[in-house]
């Protein structure tokens, strides 16, 4: 288990560029399109200098993970998120790219040399029965911010869970912080952005973006908590990128969200039952403070979509497993009108202890004991019943759930996720699972005992006879190998999972166990790596220019405010 410890390490030198070839196998000529992948990378603050021409510097250089405990997060969410990029062209070679979102907030201690954000701290240290052992969950954990609205010194957006490419646009997602837009060939960051002037800068927005396949739109939304009741936004965007609609609904209560599924005619939220610290709301807004999550039902709402304020809410059945923080792979609706839905449950019972410093991880038992245990299962909703059953499709310990994104919000018959090698105990993600939702037939392959998969994605074949098939294409990964500090990308023929990777490129650079991506095989997506490689120039020369670096020049960042001037110039007030 030290070398997956090994994967939650601070990268300190990213990497502009670097043309890389398969030193195992070889890289399909039909494989083309670009593989974006988000997740927390810096660990320690400030690990990486300022340009020299900032005029601001730090007191204190970059300090190595351990060295100084002022510097290092409590827990691995926290760290400051960073975005990977590989373009496949169908030449054999790919380009690869890893670059730190330039936030507001890590620009601050970046300069500073310091941790300056520090919010989720009480939380943290209030060990494992938060939530009933979901709050500080590991790897993710459910209370993912603090709970004082808009830009503050509590709330951190690190940008670090999800990256989405739409519309000619990639985006980074955090929950309830705004979105980042970042330059899709060199990585470098252009800045907050209000989705066209959609949403206000001190709004919440959510960390997940699901397709629906079948109108070619993409859905978010906005998650407003308050004591009496939270607001939810529905938002949908064209294939431009452009508002479709934006429709408002009303959970009742302190509603935790972090998810959702989508069907052609439902937006699908379950909002765990939360009770609300009364004097605690009153004081600085820590989430362990004054949240607790019950033992009651979770509620399932289906969301009218088009049709603000009509919902339908009906009372998931207990059956000692939680349904707080479900992890939601696909949904549809069957030709009776039943909507189904998998998804990933997280068994906390045997929680029962919370890692708090680093290295997280070291042993098989400090994770069992500090994480929840993941399984696979399928809920399916009797709309005009108001009933909702559900069924366990595998006990495997299970992450990051994916489908092709070709039947999005429509009937699937495959899902991809990493998955546990211990068999049917608690253990970390490390194989890579084909599941059939239909016959709970599992495909597995597993890497060596010191190697560890992130998440799954598929990424379609570029050719004539492609996509006949709803497994004909490629499975992408990020491999950690925690022996010799280093990463690859696997790529995996979907069809033929249990074979493992056809080919194995090395990235040159140790990347972090990440969260969540995309594989964008849309026509411009296939840039050339000289193309690339002349926009990493560019942006570490235009970082290079003092106090004019991480300037917004997007149409997409609503009215093009540079709101990172804002927290730099008077982020101390906040």
């Amino acid at each position: 288990m030290k070398a997956y410890a090994a994967g939650y390490s601070t990268v300190f030198n990213e990497l502009p560029f670097e043309l890389c070839k398969a030193s195992q196998g070889t890289i399909p000529s039909d494989l083309v399109g670009t593989y974006f992948r988000s997740g927390p990378a810096m660990f320690s603050a400030g690990a990486v200098e300022p340009p020299k021409t900032s005029a601001v510097r730090p007191k204190e250089p970059p300090a190595p993970d351990g060295t100084d405990k002022e510097r290092m997060v409590k827990h691995p969410f926290e760290g400051d998120g960073g975005c990977l990029g590989v373009t496949f062209t169908g030449d054999g070679t790919a380009s690869a790219r890893f670059r730190y979102v330039r936030t507001a907030t890590m620009t601050k201690e970046r300069k500073k040399g310091m941790k300056i954000y520090t919010g989720m701290e009480v939380t943290r240290m209030e060990g494992a029965n938060v939530a009933n052992g979901m709050g500080n969950d590991f790897p993710v954990p459910m209370f993912k911010h603090h709970l004082s609205p808009g830009l503050n010194k509590s709330r951190k957006n690190t940008s670090n869970t999800r990256s989405i490419y739409w519309a000619k646009k990639l985006i980074t997602l955090w929950e309830g912080g705004l979105p980042y837009k970042l330059d899709a060939l060199g990585l470098s960051t252009e800045g907050r952005s209000q989705l066209g002037g959609i949403v206000n800068d001190s709004d919440p927005f959510s960390a997940r973006g699901v397709i629906d396949s079948k109108k070619d739109r993409i859905l978010f939304y906005s998650n407003k908590q308050d004591g009496g009741g939270s607001d939810i936004t529905l938002f949908e965007f064209n294939s431009k990128f452009r508002v479709a609609s934006a429709n408002e609904y009303q959970f009742p209560g302190y509603a935790i969200i972090s998810d959702f599924a989508v069907t052609e005619k439902y937006a699908i939220f379950v909002q765990p039952p939360v009770s609300i610290n009364g004097m605690a709301f009153m004081l600085p807004k820590d989430p362990a403070k004054f949240l607790k999550v019950d033992k009651e039902p979770a509620m399932l709402h289906l969301l009218k979509r088009g049709q603000a304020g009509s919902m339908k809410t009906i009372s998931v059945p207990a059956d000692g497993i939680s349904d707080s923080e479900l992890q939601f792979i696909n949904a549809y609706e069957d030709e009776n009108g039943t909507v189904i839905f998998d998804a990933i449950r997280s068994d906390s019972r045997k929680v029962s202890k919370s890692m708090t410093e680093w290295p997280w991880a070291q042993t098989s038992d400090d994770f069992a004991a500090s994480a929840s245990k993941k399984s696979l299962w399928r809920y399916k909703v009797n709309v005009s019943g108001g009933s909702v059953s559900k069924e366990c499709i595998s006990d495997v310990p299970i992450y990051f759930g994916s489908v092709n994104p070709a039947v999005s919000g429509q009937k699937h018959q495959y899902a991809y996720a990493a998955v546990g090698a211990m068999g049917m105990s608690n253990a970390p993600p490390q194989g890579i699972a084909k599941i059939n939702v239909d016959t709970k037939a599992m495909d597995i392959w597993y890497p060596e005992e010191y190697e560890f998969c992130g998440e799954p994605m598929f990424a379609p074949k570029k050719s004539e006879n492609a996509g006949e098939d709803e497994d004909d294409g490629y499975i992408i990964s990020v491999l950690n190998n925690g022996k010799e500090k280093s990463s690859e990308i696997i790529i995996l023929d979907a069809t033929k999972i249990t074979a493992g990777p056809i080919a194995r490129m090395p990235l040159g650079i140790a990347i972090p166990h990440g969260l969540h991506g995309c594989f964008a095989s849309t026509d411009e997506c296939n840039w050339s790596a000289e193309e690339i490689e002349r926009r990493a120039k560019l942006s570490d020369k235009m970082e290079s220019r003092g106090n004019m670096w991480n300037e917004v020049k997007s149409d997409f960042s609503g009215l093009g405010l540079r709101l990172d001037d804002f927290e730099e110039y008077f982020g101390d007030l906040l």
